[in-house]
Parts: structure tokens; sequence; C-alpha cells
């Protein structure tokens, strides 16, 4: 597998990379929603809306969407400033800001096997805040690949792109495989997240490090490719 990844053309290289990143995704924000109380960690669109209703009905009612809120934001400070700070190679930027993502990760997956975050509201408003922040890190990644038409943490456009694109609608169906994947990365991400969550209460936060430890690993063997991807 690593094998064709490195053989494949840069921009399909990167678009399978974002795919990849984009299942975890829908991981991330099925747990964050039905685990951490209605918080999108993720998806800031659909979390700001559940703000908004908040500020209607009582904010003490979105306290874990007001952390998520504040995590992305700071995630996605921080990760600006290292890519502003960070001239290397391309991938090499991609891969140290995703390993820092992992870590938090893998520290956050622990948290939900020990901790009983239902029950503890200090320690799932942390989660929240943390956890967004590390999708905020991976928003800057997806950014800084520059891949048309994907983004990891929401699908509207590219939902939109699809259909209004399609020969249904008139159009060329330019870059639909690409399109199609990102929907059906995100749905079954979100399936395959809750699932194991119900299963074990870290199962749909494991997957998604397990499919960043794919994306590195990708990275890592790609690097090592002439020449060197900048």
């Amino acid at each position: 597998m690593l094998a064709k990844l490195k053989s494949l053309p840069d921009e399909d290289l990167h678009v399978a990379l974002v795919l990849v990143l984009t299942l975890g995704t829908g991981a991330v924000d099925a747990v964050s929603y039905f685990s951490l109380d209605h918080v999108f960690t993720a998806n800031m669109s659909g979390n700001m809306a559940l703000l908004g209703i908040g500020i209607a009905n009582g904010l003490g009612t979105v306290t874990g969407n007001i952390y998520a809120f504040g995590g992305f934001v700071v995630g996605s400070i921080l990760v600006g400033r290292f890519m502003h700070g960070h001239k290397g190679p391309f991938l090499r930027v991609a891969l140290e800001a995703l390993t820092a993502q992992l870590a938090i990760f893998i520290a956050l997956t622990v948290v939900l096997g020990v901790v009983d975050v239902a029950d503890h509201s200090g320690w799932r408003y942390g989660v929240c805040f943390v956890l967004a922040a590390a999708m905020g890190i991976q928003t800057g990644v997806a950014r800084h690949m520059s891949v048309k038409d994907v983004n990891t943490t929401v699908a509207t456009m590219t939902l939109h792109d699809l259909a209004a694109a399609s020969k249904l609608a008139g159009g060329d169906s330019t870059r639909w495989k690409r399109r199609a994947g990102v929907v059906l990365a995100l749905l079954g991400g979100a399936a395959i997240g809750i699932a194991l969550d119900n299963t074990v209460s870290w199962g749909g936060l494991a997957f998604t490090c397990l499919t960043t430890v794919g994306v590195i690993a990708a990275v890592i063997a790609v690097q090592r490719r002439e020449p060197t991807v900048d």
C-alpha cells in the first residue's frame, strides 16, 4: 500500500491523505456528539448553530460547545503560527503537525478509557476543548495541502458541488470522485466511530488515532522518495 502511495502524483497523493483524515474526522464528531453531550469538536458550522440555540435558550445548555469553539480557535492559531514559522519541505511540516495531533488523540483516548466523562463535567469540558484544538490543527494541515474540494471537517460545499456539477444538473462532473469520497469518508467514519464507541468508551477515538497513524506512515514513506516533495 505504501509503495503504491509513493508512486502517486502529488495531487492524488494529497487527496488520498486528506480523505483518510476525513474518515477520522467523522469518527471524532460522532463520538463528541454522542459522548460529550451534543458537542461538535470538528464541524464548527454545526457547533456554532448549537451555540446560537444556546444563546436563545440559555448558555448553560451549551457549555461544552463553548469550550469546543474556544479549543478549535486555539488549535487553529497554534497551527497557523507553526505553519508560518516553518519553511521546510512541504510534507515535513504537515508531518510534524500531525504528530502533535496524534499525541493529543492518544492522550484523550487514554482519558476516555479511564474517566467516565459523562459523570464529570470538568473532564468533559476539558476533552471538548483539547479535542477541538486537535481538529483545529488538522484543519490547518488540510489547508496546507490545498486539495480542491476536500475539507476534512465539513462537507456542505463539497456535497453541493457534487450535486450541482453533476451531469444530472448539466455539469461535467469534474472531480466527482474526490467529492463523493469526502461525503462517504465522513459518513463511514461516523458510523465506525459510534459503533466502536458503543463497544468501548475509547473505541471511536482510538480509530481516529489509527487513521492519523496511517497518514503519518504514508507521509514518512513518501518523504523518502526522490525528488523530495516540497
